[in-house]
C-alpha cells in the first residue's frame, strides 16, 4: 500500500468503479506482464499498471482484479501470487493471499493459479462482463478460457476507471506536486552540469540521479538532445556530444509513487544564447505563458491552442518567418500538440473530447423524450485535472522558406499545470526565462572554477 495515499482513498476509488457497474455485472482487469531484458530471467524493472495502482497501490506483477456485483453486497476479489520462499529469496517478499485481503482491500484473495476456476464460477451468475483483453496475453486467456464456458456481453472497463482518474484528488495532486518539484531540480542540475565535450548520456545520468537521490525514478526513457537531434521528438539521449554554440533539448521527468511529472527545456551549452537562439526562445516562451495564464475552469483545449498560436504566429512572422498562406504553417515548425493529461501514466487517460446527448425530434421515429447521441466537443478544463502546456519550434536546416539564421535550432518548453478553482498552478519551476539560466549556468561555471572541481552538489533537500 502506497504511504503517499490513505487505504480510505483506494476504497472509495473502488467504490466509485462499482457504482458505476450494473446491477448482476463483473469486471476484471489484469496487471501488465512482466518482460524479458535478455537471457530467460533477465526482466525490465516491474512497473505496475496504472489502473492497478490507482485501484489498488498493488505493485506486484502477476494478478488480477475482479469486481463482482452479481450478488446483494459489492465484493472486490484479488488474484494474487502465493507465498513461495524459493522464488521470494530471488525476487522479494510478496503479500500474498494474506496480505491482499489486509493491506490491499480484497474482500477475498486467491492464488493466481485458481482464476480460471473461480472466474468460471463468478461468471455463472453474471448478466455483463467488463473485459478488455491486450493487456497481458497469459493472463487473457485464462479469461478468454472462462468467458467461453458462460459467453456473456462485454464492455470496456477502463473506460470507465479512466474517467475516474481524470480528476485528482489532494493527495494525488500533493504527490505530482512533489514529483514536479524533483523533476525541475533533476532539470537544474543538468543545466549545472552542462559542458562542451560531455555526452548526452552524461546529463541523463545527472538527471536520473537526482530522482533517484530523491526518492523517485525516471517517468519515461530521459530525452537529452543535442543540437539538430532534437528535431526527433522523442530522441533518446545518446553518445552525442554538447558542442559550444548548439543548444541542447531535455524532456525528462521524474516518478514518485507512479505518478509522474514531465519537463522539457532548452538551453544553450555554453551558458549564453546566440542572439538568433535568444529571439526565437522568447517567441516560444511567450506562446507557453500566454496559454498557461488563459487555463481555467471553463477553458478548452482548442481556446488553449489558438492562444498559443496567435502568438508564435505573430512572433515567428516579427522575425521574417512567412508564416500563413502561401507560407509556414505552424504544424510545419510544431509538429505536435499543445499538451497532454498527466497523472499515473505520462500520458495520462482520459477522452479530451465530451459527447453531447440531444432529446429526440418528435416527429422521428425514436420516441419523444429519449435523447440520442450529437455531437462531439471539446472538453472543457475542471478543477483537480493536470497537463503539461509545452510548445516549441523544430527548425530543419534544409527548409529555405526558414529564414537562415535560424535554421537548425529546435526549442521545446514544457511545465506541468494544475487546474484550480480560481485559475492555473503551475507545478514545475525549473528556470526558463533566458536570463535564469545564463545566470544558473554562469554560477556553476564560477563554481567549478573556484574549487577546481568538475562536480556540483545535485541532491537537493525538498521541503515535505
Amino acid at each position: 500500500m502506497s504511504h503517499y495515499i490513505a487505504a480510505s482513498e483506494y476504497a472509495a476509488r473502488r467504490e466509485r468503479l462499482f457504482a458505476a457497474l450494473p446491477p448482476g455485472s463483473l469486471a476484471i482487469i489484469n496487471s501488465n506482464p512482466e518482460v524479458l531484458r535478455n537471457g530467460i530471467d533477465n526482466t525490465f524493472a516491474y512497473r505496475a499498471s496504472s489502473d492497478i495502482l490507482y485501484l489498488t497501490g498493488f505493485t506486484e506483477p502477476n494478478c488480477m482484479l475482479v469486481f463482482d456485483k452479481t450478488g446483494t453486497a459489492n465484493r472486490f476479489v484479488m488474484f494474487v501470487q502465493a507465498h513461495n520462499p524459493a522464488e521470494e529469496i530471488w525476487h522479494g517478499k510478496r503479500a500474498g493471499i494474506s496480505g491482499a485481503e489486509e493491506n490491499f482491500g480484497a474482500d477475498k484473495a486467491y492464488k493466481i493459479g485458481s482464476a480460471g476456476l473461480v472466474l468460471t464460477r463468478l461468471l455463472a451468475k453474471t448478466s455483463a462482463v467488463f473485459f478488455k483483453s491486450g493487456t497481458n496475453a497469459k493472463l487473457d486467456a485464462v479469461v478468454k478460457g472462462a468467458l467461453d464456458k458462460r459467453p456473456s456481453p462485454q464492455f470496456d472497463p477502463l473506460a470507465i476507471v479512466a474517467e475516474l482518474r481524470l480528476i485528482k484528488s489532494p493527495a494525488e495532486l500533493a504527490i505530482m506536486r512533489r514529483s514536479g518539484q524533483i523533476g525541475s531540480i533533476g532539470h537544474r542540475a543538468a543545466m549545472s552540469h552542462c559542458l562542451a565535450g560531455r555526452s548526452e548520456f552524461a546529463l541523463k545520468g545527472v538527471l536520473e540521479f537526482v530522482f533517484a537521490t530523491n526518492g523517485g525514478v525516471a517517468s519515461y526513457d530521459s530525452i537529452v538532445a543535442a543540437g539538430t537531434n532534437g528535431l526527433c521528438l522523442h530522441y533518446p539521449a545518446g553518445l552525442s556530444l554538447l558542442k559550444d554554440g548548439d543548444m541542447v533539448l531535455i524532456d525528462a521527468g521524474s516518478e514518485i509513487a507512479g505518478y509522474a511529472s514531465d519537463i522539457s527545456r532548452t538551453f544553450p551549452v555554453s551558458g549564453r544564447f546566440t542572439v538568433a537562439q535568444k529571439e526565437l526562445y522568447e517567441v516560444v516562451l511567450a506562446s507557453q505563458l500566454a496559454a498557461i495564464a488563459a487555463i481555467k475552469p471553463g477553458v478548452t483545449w482548442s481556446q488553449l491552442d489558438k492562444v498559443c498560436s496567435d502568438v508564435l504566429v505573430n512572433g515567428l512572422n516579427s522575425l521574417g518567418f512567412p508564416m500563413g498562406k502561401g507560407g509556414l504553417r505552424v504544424s510545419d515548425v510544431m509538429p505536435h500538440g499543445l499538451g497532454h493529461w498527466l497523472g499515473l501514466d505520462v500520458h495520462d487517460v482520459g477522452n479530451y473530447k465530451t459527447r453531447t446527448r440531444i432529446k429526440a425530434d418528435k416527429s422521428s421515429k425514436i420516441d419523444s423524450g429519449k435523447t440520442k447521441r450529437g455531437k462531439d466537443g471539446d472538453r472543457p478544463f475542471l478543477a483537480g485535472m493536470v497537463l503539461t502546456i509545452e510548445p516549441g519550434v523544430y527548425l530543419s536546416l534544409d527548409d529555405k522558406r526558414i529564414p537562415a539564421p535560424y535554421r537548425g535550432i529546435c526549442i521545446r518548453i514544457e511545465d506541468n499545470i494544475e487546474v484550480t478553482a480560481s485559475g492555473a498552478y503551475v507545478q514545475t519551476d525549473a528556470p526558463k526565462s533566458v536570463q535564469e539560466i545564463e545566470e544558473l549556468m554562469n554560477y556553476a561555471k564560477n563554481v567549478r572554477a573556484e574549487c577546481g572541481a568538475d562536480a556540483l552538489g545535485i541532491h537537493i533537500k525538498l521541503e515535505d
